[in-house]
């Protein structure tokens, strides 16, 4: 049995030697070349060029290279009736939330007005925003917001989510449906986005929604750029609602050079770098996906095609 590796975004290399050191005996191939087409039993991919999956008889799943999936959809022609999984990886998650949670108490803790004032080599005592006007809301409430809302909890701050559906999640506010969207926006001070990318959940971030925010909410969006409607965003944090934005993802990526994002004093934007995925820590459990597909059972962290997610 082989695995297919199809992805420009990460070392096929890592990954061979991180899969062969948990099991040697597993075939790994790298796209175009597919090796014997009928060993393909996995197909491990981010971003794959459309069609690249067919022709292979024995496929058992598509495994994603990352935690979100809307990449895999994106092909017109992907095989029929094949498990698709995301990753769900220890690892990613830790970054993930590290990195959220450095953009959460850069805005609580005012670090844009300590770096103006430094710059002006103004010695000021600039005090954080108060936890009460730090409300936090969570949109989508998986393994990565469920780890990142308990952080920020642990650290003081009064945290709600946001769902689709409803859901449990024990001290932590919950919100699900089109009013729960409303309530929880009414309610956030920093708007976290985590959302998977569905045809519902495009352009959910936009001038409606950064409206019902309180006055001089933060936005951060740590999802995929297609969920933000970016002049919306823009034309908010200049007409004075919104304070400011902390942006991983984007539109376009790369970012357009001539972006006005890049330049805005209120916006902060990365590269597309709060979870990368480490094939060291990853591949235990697309080894284990493997083996159960070969066996004929369920994968872990399936997807359900027919929600996206």
């Amino acid at each position: 049995m082989s695995i297919l590796f199809i992805s420009k975004a990460d070392n096929p290399t890592e990954w061979q030697q991180a899969l062969a050191s948990l099991d040697p005996e597993i075939g790994f191939q790298v796209w175009p070349d597919s090796g014997k087409p009928e060993d393909i039993e996995v197909a491990l991919v981010w971003k794959h060029p459309p069609g690249a999956l067919l022709g292979l008889p024995n496929l058992k799943l598509i495994q994603s290279l990352g935690a979100g999936v809307d990449h895999i959809f994106m092909d017109p022609r992907l095989p029929k009736n094949v498990p698709i999984a995301r990753l769900v990886d220890a690892e990613l998650t830790r970054q993930m939330v590290e990195y959220v949670t450095l953009a959460v108490l850069s805005r609580h803790r005012r670090l844009d007005l300590i770096r103006g004032a430094q710059l002006l080599r103004d010695w000021q005592v600039i005090p954080p925003v108060p936890i009460s006007c730090s409300r936090v809301g969570i949109l989508g409430f998986g393994e990565i917001g469920r780890a990142t809302g308990n952080t920020l909890v642990n650290l003081g701050f009064k945290v709600a989510s946001w769902t689709r559906t409803p859901h449990t999640v024990g001290a932590v506010a919950s919100y699900h449906g089109s009013e729960g969207f409303t309530s929880l926006l009414q309610k956030s001070d920093i708007l976290i986005c985590l959302l998977p990318l569905i045809a519902k959940t495009r352009g959910l971030l936009n001038a409606e929604a950064f409206a019902t925010l309180p006055t001089d909410a933060y936005v951060i969006n740590v999802a995929r750029g297609a969920h933000l409607i970016e002049q919306d965003l823009l034309a908010a944090i200049d007409n004075g609602h919104l304070s400011g934005a902390w942006l991983d993802v984007f539109d376009a990526e790369p970012l357009p050079s001539n972006h006005p994002f890049w330049a805005h004093p209120k916006i902060v934007v990365t590269p597309h770098l709060a979870g990368l995925t480490v094939a060291s820590s990853a591949a235990s459990q697309v080894i284990h996906n493997l083996r159960l597909v070969h066996i004929g059972k369920t994968p872990q962290n399936l997807v359900d095609p027919t929600v996206g997610y």
